[in-house]
């Protein structure tokens, strides 16, 4: 139970932010709740009835008696629209009641157990206070409300009373039990209720209220028994609410008629495409159009179907969708279907010149030769300024041929340890690699791979040598061995 109330009180701050923030557009009813220009504030006042059902009853009791407890309450609410809000209220009332019929069998603690339980009654008085979350049933599907309005609450709340135990002796009086006197106890209570209000006028409504109470603890009766350990009781209550504020409307009364007009579905140019979703609603009828209701163009040329003399072929609006008839480059063939326009060029490449036949093996020969000429500084990965005009040709070169992929090999000299020199080979490799990208070579057709100091081509034993040894080696990707 604990656990319970501190998770309310944890949620509490989101709940009534949530209903706060919940506003009338956000709410699916048959119209428009509107809580705009109304007041929010109420206060409330009246008359309780309390109901014990609990090891101890109000009614249906052994001595055939009726105990009626009467009590006050008062109230403080905030709506923060027409549906939701919260309520502050503050209560007082008498409470007693007497054993249920056939109670002498059941066990009360602290008891004498030689007492007929059938003569036991209990009274006192609580008062305390809870805090509920209101919920107006009937603004759910209604968007105005003249007369009357059903409202849940749903809280918790705090009380202190005082309960003590009496036995009826022989003579028709009662005499207090001293092993059960509980004097200013106190318990959480957790309350469903139910209103139904009745609006007087644009200051006064009236509600009528009833709720079931469940008490965190067993002794409200001053009975204690295994039977149950939450006691449960009913309180009854009518009173007056006062509304505060200056503007003429309430917002549990608000909320304004909707004045949407019946949906209708107007297609003007009979293309199939309402009126509301129609781009061009007022294309010539039958036209063929798209689903948004725009006018076909077949050859994209911005000139609808039904406007454009060559719907097929692609052409310019200011010659009614049809193309020029311009050959800019005189070759015989017309620019619309030249890939060439401004090169000669024949049928047969479409306006283009014969295409230059490639040497593919003499330009990867080239490409392997210029890497033999990239060089770097011992035990580092940072390519040589001298390096990149021939990197550049390179780059050229594989413009040349773009379906071809190629692996960079890094080496080394035999300097430091075979693990660093593995990993200084790779990014070598990787270095090459990165300024062929920034220079416009598609990564995806280049690898690298890392061999270290294991294939030296020149002798290590001579600066010279290992000059050499510290290179990129560049092959086609079906060349490269590992």
């Amino acid at each position: 139970m604990k656990k319970i109330i501190l998770l309310f009180f944890i949620n509490l701050p989101f709940v009534t932010n949530c209903f706060s923030q919940f506003s009338a557009d956000e709410i699916s009813t048959k119209n428009s709740l509107n809580s705009e220009g109304s007041n929010s504030w109420s206060v409330g006042g009246g008359l309780s009835n309390f109901i014990m059902h609990g090891d101890l009853r109000s009614f249906g009791t052994s001595d055939d008696n009726t105990y009626w407890n009467f009590g006050i309450f008062g109230n403080v609410n905030k709506m923060f629209n027409p549906l939701f809000g919260v309520e502050f209220k503050a209560t007082y009332s008498k409470i007693s009641g007497g054993a249920q019929k056939s109670f002498n069998g059941y066990d009360v603690k602290y008891v004498n157990e030689n007492l007929n339980k059938n003569d036991l009654m209990f009274k006192g008085f609580s008062y305390g206070a809870e805090f509920n979350l209101i919920l107006n049933f009937i603004n759910l599907n209604e968007t105005k409300n003249n007369k009357y309005v059903g409202t849940g609450y749903f809280g918790l709340g705090y009380q202190l009373y005082n309960s003590s135990l009496y036995n009826r002796l022989e003579d028709g009086s009662y005499s207090k039990l001293p092993s059960a006197d509980f004097k200013s106890t106190s318990s959480v209570y957790l309350s469903g209720q139910f209103g139904l209000k009745r609006k007087i006028n644009k200051r006064f409504d009236i509600e009528f209220r009833t709720g079931m109470y469940f008490n965190y603890e067993d002794n409200l009766d001053a009975a204690i028994s295994d039977k149950q350990n939450w006691e449960t009781y009913i309180v009854s209550s009518i009173g007056m609410i006062v509304k505060l504020g200056k503007k003429d409307v309430f917002s549990t009364w608000s909320g304004k008629k909707s004045t949407v007009e019946s949906f209708k579905i107007i297609d003007t140019d009979k293309d199939g495409v309402m009126d509301q979703l129609d781009i061009e609603p007022t294309t010539p009828e039958g036209v063929m159009v798209y689903g948004n209701g725009k006018a076909v163009d077949s050859d994209k040329d911005k000139l609808a179907d039904y406007k454009d003399k060559c719907p097929l072929k692609y052409g310019s609006i200011s010659n009614e969708g049809c193309p020029l008839e311009l050959d800019s480059d005189g070759d015989g063939i017309e620019d619309t279907q030249d890939l060439c326009p401004s090169i000669i060029g024949g049928i047969e490449y479409r306006g283009c010149p014969k295409p230059k036949i490639i040497n593919i093996n003499n330009i990867n020969q080239q490409i392997g030769s210029l890497a033999s000429h990239i060089y770097f500084d011992s035990n580092s990965d940072k390519i040589k300024p001298v390096s990149f005009s021939t990197i550049d040709e390179i780059i050229n070169l594989m413009k040349n041929v773009p379906n071809i992929k190629f692996i960079i090999e890094g080496h080394t000299d035999d300097k430091n340890s075979a693990k660093h020199n593995l990993y200084l080979s790779k990014r070598r490799a990787f270095n090459v690699k990165k300024y062929l990208i920034k220079k416009g070579v598609d990564g995806k057709k280049i690898e690298t791979k890392g061999y270290g100091e294991s294939r030296p081509r020149f002798s290590n034993f001579n600066a010279g040598g290992r000059q050499l040894n510290r290179r990129v080696e560049i092959k086609p990707a079906t060349v490269s061995q590992d």
